[in-house]
């Protein structure tokens, strides 16, 4: 996951995982399209106040519209063909599923639409990016691109959307035909009403395989519970109350842990299954328990609030009378 902060300064790029970084690639040829570049969309007004502290999508509980955008880079001849994308919906179907069963082991009930491949779903679209992607190990995507996915996550949250499956929880799966390594734009409190909608980059190829690889369903499930809170568990997060020690412990104590590595013990892509657990404590910062083994021995995990993220930095009451805290 990416701060804004961070990613609009082109300052910080986070793994998705914990595997070393593996040998040079070669990219297949990809077919050309001949796609007029669509209009820069305008932003619909700013959602309810509550935003300013969860962003567009809220607690996992709670449910949820995954809307996947296909783009597509014309300019480039980086496009998704039919085949491709036929193998992001089997790997999202098996993410949302492996999700929800997590969820319910922690006695949780989960409620999330998103793109099934049926003919005609309101859940997908394709659109011709004109920021050119730049993928990569790092994937520092340029602040142009940042800006342009803001101004069309905003254009595709519609009142139809809200109105279809009744809520006003919405998220975005940003599908980009290049290599890379997946990250999240996840909404911060301290940002306020900015930055409002969330969304996830998952890249058509893992930047680490040594070989040309699809990005794994792991991949895409721990992205998406970027969306709900989940903290990355590995070293180097960028989440204020993660440091080295809690680092190790989950290293020790939960080793299958999704939000430490999404690969497999060998440093491998799985692609039959997600051979990853969800731990007590990502369930608590997730919202779906309401405590965790893990409060008594680290007291910073007391000011996490499930669902919300903040930069961190010095104490400070954002909303007066809420109780709300950064830390």
């Amino acid at each position: 996951m990416k701060t804004r902060l961070a990613a609009l300064l082109l300052a910080l790029a986070l793994l998705c995982g914990c595997a070393a970084q593996r040998a040079a690639y070669t990219l297949p040829d990809m077919p050309t399209v001949d796609e007029a570049p669509s209009p820069t969309p305008t932003p619909e007004p700013t959602p309810d106040p509550d935003a300013a502290r969860y962003g567009s999508v809220r607690l996992l509980k709670e449910p949820t519209v995954l809307v996947s955008v296909y783009l597509n880079d014309a300019a480039t001849g980086s496009i998704w063909t039919q085949e491709a994308r036929a193998e992001t919906q089997r790997c999202l179907a098996m993410a949302v599923e492996w999700i929800e069963a997590q969820a319910a082991g922690h006695g949780a009930r989960t409620e999330l639409y998103y793109d099934d491949g049926s003919a005609g779903s309101p859940l997908q679209c394709t659109y011709a990016v004109q920021s050119r992607l730049r993928g990569g190990v790092d994937s520092e995507e340029s602040a142009a691109f940042l800006d342009e996915m803001d101004a069309l996550c905003a254009t595709l949250d519609t009142a139809e959307l809200r109105a279809q499956y009744g809520t006003d929880n919405i998220g975005f799966l940003l599908f980009l035909p290049v290599r890379g390594t997946s990250f999240t734009m996840a909404h911060y409190a301290d940002d306020g009403f900015d930055f409002y909608h969330e969304y996830c980059c998952l890249y058509r190829y893992d930047a680490y395989a040594e070989q040309i690889e699809p990005e794994s369903p792991a991949t895409y499930a721990h992205e998406i519970l970027h969306l709900f809170g989940a903290p990355d568990l590995y070293e180097g997060s960028a989440d204020p109350y993660v440091d080295g020690e809690l680092t190790a412990y989950v290293e020790q104590t939960y080793p299958d842990e999704i939000m430490l590595s999404t690969y497999d013990p060998d440093g491998e892509n799985v692609y039959t299954a997600i051979e990853k657990t969800l731990s007590p404590l990502t369930a608590y910062c997730l919202g779906l328990v309401n405590s965790c083994p893990e409060l008594p021995l680290f007291p910073q995990l007391a000011d996490v609030e499930p669902g919300v993220f903040y930069y961190g930095g010095a104490a400070q009451d954002l909303w007066p009378g809420s109780g709300v805290i950064a830390v």
